[in-house]
């Protein structure tokens, strides 16, 4: 439909509704210029209702168009919203994965000596929190450690953790032929390596009450006044610490542990008899 504001009045004084006008006079009587004047009046009638539906019309199709622009705007506004909050989740999963560097302390520089790192095997050992001799942290251990792990790192095996079957390298879940019991070390070889050992339970995340234990327990050893008033008082007490050890060890798999701290002077009499009858 057409602006009716652009229409113009016909001219029906014309010759073109000059038998409109002769009809409407002799039905009515009225003249010429009556008539003219009535007809216009009746267009213009017209012409104003057809102006006012048509800017009705437009009103209705302008609002109608603003509110689907609306309504178009705001489903444009979710999605970007959405999408958005989908990127932003997938940033946040995307930076738990991201491997994390830990800073460091800029005031301080490297400690005076170096502990050798243990094999793989020690570690897997005390991340189970399990019996581990003395001798892996020794020197001999630790360069035995450096030895394999160079000479088999092509080498791989399956094993088990946490019920499922892990890739690693085979020395990683092998026990060292070299190895010796707790009791066959030299204490001076002892008293080194139970302080390697010691370091690695907390980098292993020992409770810490565990390692408190066992650092007084190591204390109370080394310390003992056996040492002093028995010729065999360091083989004493290193056959007290290796047997010692491995029943709490033993005991923290059945929950009956007991405090590693306290020296049994009773057991470690008992030891240092066994060991003179000898």
């Amino acid at each position: 439909m057409a602006d009716p504001s652009n229409e113009v009045c016909p001219d029906f004084n014309g010759d073109a509704y000059t038998d409109i006008r002769e009809d409407i006079s002799r039905a009515t009587g009225a003249t010429q210029e009556a008539i003219v004047l009535r007809l216009s009046q009746s267009w213009t009638i017209g012409h104003n209702q057809r102006v006012n539906e048509w800017n009705q019309n437009r009103e209705r199709e302008l609002a109608d168009a603003a509110e689907a622009d609306r309504a178009r705007a705001a489903q444009e506004d979710e999605a970007r919203a959405q999408q958005e909050a989908e990127d932003e989740r997938e940033r946040v999963e995307a930076e738990k994965k991201k491997p994390k560097m830990n800073g460091f302390n800029d005031r301080a520089s490297v400690g005076d000596t170096l502990a050798p790192p243990p094999s793989q095997y020690v570690t897997q050992k005390l991340n189970n929190f399990e019996y581990i001799e003395l001798w892996y942290f020794s020197p001999d251990g630790c360069k035995e450690a450096l030895r394999t792990a160079r000479s088999v790192a092509d080498d791989f095996g399956l094993t088990r953790v946490d019920d499922q079957l892990t890739i690693r390298p085979a020395y990683a879940f092998k026990a060292s032929k070299a190895a010796v019991a707790d009791h066959d070390l030299p204490f001076s070889t002892f008293l080194r390596s139970k302080n390697l050992f010691l370091m690695q339970l907390s980098k292993a995340k020992w409770p810490q009450t565990h390692i408190d234990a066992l650092s007084l327990f190591f204390w109370r050893l080394e310390n003992h006044s056996i040492r002093n008033h028995s010729d065999l008082g360091d083989l004493v007490v290193l056959h007290y610490a290796s047997r010692v050890r491995q029943d709490w060890h033993d005991r923290l798999k059945q929950d009956e542990a007991f405090n590693i701290a306290i020296i049994n002077k009773i057991l470690l009499r008992s030891i240092n008899e066994e060991l003179w009858d000898k």
